[in-house]
């Protein structure tokens, strides 16, 4: 069993597998394999490890090899090296972005190239799990200063005080957001008094931006800490979000309007088609708004210095209620200009 409360992949690897030295005949080898007893008797051996006289790491061939091979080759005679390796002092999430990206089910943990261990994917499995509870518990609003040393402490068992003081300050910043839609809503007063029918579609409005902007956050902050997204892609990956935020505005932004037009002209309402339009464009500017933010503020944290995870939600929240309400009622006051 791996450890998964790690900092580096030196501190998951597995001792159990079979290396050779380069003078080792294929025929050696197999036999290293039939006398090789892991204690894990679930543990399965996919390759052999060739090294030097060093330890160094300089080759390695499958199992399936060895057996289609002469029993008297040397085992360099058939190794593969163009290596995939992983750093000892590689992060655990990078690890596991590297294992993702190939087909092996084990790879060798080098220091200096000297063979330290192997990593394998069924054991990824708890370290994804691990570093997946942390991302659901930070974007939550938690600031664990050590959230790996007790979590459930941490949140169990912690004093009142320290307890408030973990969950607080981002709830806070939503507090302050709620505030400020408030006070956007009391703006458009007027607005609303004269089209009541407005405040029927207020939640759809807000909800969709939140879910859209928290899908956003979610996705980018998942590629951050996994290393999809750095200095070098993060224009590219906010333009693509951007087109995805407008694609996704066109299709809600028709259910949205079409549902609004059919539900105002049952009321027998004159101004349903201007409504609908309302609902519709609102939509669009919504769900655009809440991608790119959801992009841009877990850049901006990272960057600061601040964890993006705790940072994402609480923010994207408020800038995505304001604007969504100021997009709408803005829209609204326009088009419904003649009623006012």
């Amino acid at each position: 069993m791996v450890e998964t409360h790690a900092d580096s992949a030196r501190e998951l690897v597995s001792n159990e597998y079979v290396s050779v030295d380069e003078d080792t005949f294929v025929g050696e080898a197999i036999r290293e394999f039939r006398e090789f007893s892991p204690v894990d008797e679930e543990t399965t051996v996919y390759f052999l490890y060739v090294v030097d006289d060093q330890g160094n790491l300089t080759g390695v061939a499958s199992f399936r090899e060895l057996l289609n091979a002469d029993e008297d080759e040397f085992v360099t005679d058939i190794m593969e090296t163009d290596l995939v390796t992983i750093d000892a002092d590689a992060h655990p999430e990078k690890v596991s972005a590297t294992m993702s990206d190939t087909d092996f089910q084990a790879l060798p943990v080098v220091d200096d190239g000297t063979l330290v261990g192997i990593v394998r994917a069924d054991d990824m499995v708890d370290v994804v799990e691990e570093e997946a509870t942390e991302d659901i518990l930070k974007s939550a609003g938690m600031t664990f200063r050590d959230i790996e040393a007790s979590r459930s402490t941490a949140i169990l068992e912690s004093s009142v005080p320290k307890i408030l003081w973990l969950r607080l300050p981002w709830l806070i910043v939503a507090l302050v957001g709620g505030l400020l839609a408030g006070a956007v809503i009391e703006e458009y007063e007027a607005t609303l008094e004269t089209a009541v029918a407005l405040a029927f579609f207020i939640p759809v409005i807000m909800d969709m931006g939140g879910n859209v902007g928290t899908q956003a956050s979610t996705i980018f902050v998942r590629g951050l800490a996994l290393g999809h997204i750095d200095d070098r892609n993060a224009m590219r990956h906010f333009a693509r979000e951007g087109l995805i935020g407008l694609a996704i505005g066109l299709i809600i932004g028709s259910l949205g309007a079409g549902a609004a037009y059919g539900w105002r002209v049952l009321r027998g309402d004159p101004h349903a088609e201007t409504i609908a339009i309302v609902v519709f464009i609102a939509l669009v500017a919504v769900c655009v708004v809440a991608s790119v933010v959801g992009y841009v503020i877990p850049w901006l944290a990272n960057k600061a210095g601040y964890d993006p995870a705790a940072v994402s939600d609480p923010l994207v929240t408020t800038i995505k209620d304001v604007t969504a309400l100021l997009i709408y009622f803005g829209l609204a006051t326009f088009l419904l200009a003649e009623l006012l």
